[in-house]
């Protein structure tokens, strides 16, 4: 197995949307984690040094008919797949994008021994991709400098600016059933155990196997009755049995904060990719203008008669 990471290059065709304001909090940027570690940058690889790394992340992988596979076609493949690979361990995919690159090449080769290279359906297909991959390449080369880190950094700005920063809390809760038992774990903490260890003994919440932590929240994100009873307490305070839909629940604040805005660093690209992504659109529209395009029936006020599909 050769463990290689596989890159993605930007689509501008399908860059995801960012969801804003939240996009500049950190306890609603789940991209980055409310926890990232700024990490020193690695040093520039001496020539001979990257040359052996081109060398081996284009390795060849195996070979189909005597033609070969390289990784730079694995990267390919996984760029086209891309996010219903999303999650798949890098060795998973690795495998699973080789071998359905060896298996298109060896059915390529007996299409080919077949003669459906000359097959008009066949050329009439392989002409619409060529023209998808030229059109797709071409828009994102002409707009992949078409945002700047001065107009990135304005829309951050702007958007730093509306956003309304919350107090929030780090909790801990025990849920049990009952008022009853409730009161028997504040009894149980009050004693002198451990709250964490509690959490994992007797809580029926999903969060009981994690010591009952709940993380950092803001005060809408809760029910309103643990809301009111957490954003009461100070930190390493252990409040009343507090009830809610839910159950009973015995609740410890571990730390408050005001939210923690994402630095601008750490959203500069997909800022970019964003704003780059709203420029497509005018841009096609640029290029179509230059073209001649005439629609087959179109009358003088631009109806076009439809096509009917086929049975």
């Amino acid at each position: 197995m050769i463990g290689l990471k596989l890159d993605r290059a930007p689509n501008l065709v399908t860059l995801p949307r960012l969801t804003l304001p939240s996009l500049f909090v950190v306890a609603g940027l789940a991209a980055f984690g409310a926890n990232a570690v700024a990490q020193e940058p690695e040093a520039a690889p001496a020539p001979a040094a990257e040359a052996a790394t081109e060398q081996v992340e284009d390795a060849v992988i195996a070979t189909v008919n005597g033609e070969e596979v390289r990784y730079s076609d694995v990267v390919l493949a996984e760029r086209d797949l891309g996010s219903q690979l999303s999650g798949v361990p890098e060795d998973v995919k690795f495998e699973y994008l080789a071998n359905l690159i060896v298996d298109r090449k060896a059915l390529a080769a007996a299409a080919r021994a077949d003669g459906l290279e000359e097959d008009p359906e066949v050329k009439r297909q392989m002409a619409y991709y060529a023209e998808k991959v030229l059109g797709d390449v071409y828009l994102n080369r002409s707009l992949m400098d078409a945002v700047s880190d001065e107009e990135a950094k304005a829309y951050y700005d702007k958007q730093i600016s509306e956003v309304e920063v919350q107090e929030e809390v780090s909790a801990r809760h025990i849920l049990v059933e009952t008022e009853e038992a409730a009161l028997a774990v504040i009894e149980r903490i009050n004693g002198g155990e451990d709250f964490v260890e509690l959490a994992k003994e007797v809580s029926t919440g999903p969060s009981g196997k994690d010591g009952g932590d709940l993380g950092y929240f803001v005060k809408d994100r809760m029910v309103p009755e643990f809301s009111t009873a957490a954003f009461a307490l100070d930190p390493g305070q252990v409040s009343a049995p507090v009830k809610s839909d839910f159950g009973w629940h015995v609740i410890k604040v571990e730390d408050r904060r005001q939210q923690q805005l994402v630095a601008f660093d750490d959203v500069k690209e997909s800022i970019k990719g964003q704003l780059r992504d709203e420029k497509a659109a005018p841009f096609i529209d640029s290029v179509r203008e230059k073209a001649d395009i005439k629609f087959t029936g179109e009358d003088e006020a631009g109806a076009r008669p439809q096509i009917v599909p086929q049975q």
